[in-house]
């Protein structure tokens, strides 16, 4: 099973939940899935993070396919100026 890891922020809409293990083969999927257990974590949400997949920064996840032992850490995005 695929690993997520929720760090700052959003592990105050996950109910304090800091990881948790899914059934997923894409990113998509463990979007689907993410948001039916946790429903705070909206699409505008989530749109606020970028996402880690297995150590590497992924700028456009939406295709990503996931590796039974895949871990998932989404970070917040920094803006500059």
């Amino acid at each position: 099973m695929a690993t997520v890891i929720f760090i700052g922020g959003l592990r105050q809409l996950t109910g304090g939940t800091e990881e948790v293990h899914i059934e997923a083969a894409t990113y998509r999927a463990a979007i689907r899935e993410l948001q039916l257990r946790f429903p705070a974590l909206t699409d505008s949400v989530l749109e606020k993070f970028g996402v880690a997949i297995d150590g590497a920064i992924i700028h456009s996840p939406l295709l990503e396919t996931l590796d039974h032992d895949s871990e998932l850490i989404f970070i917040p995005k920094i803006a500059g100026g």
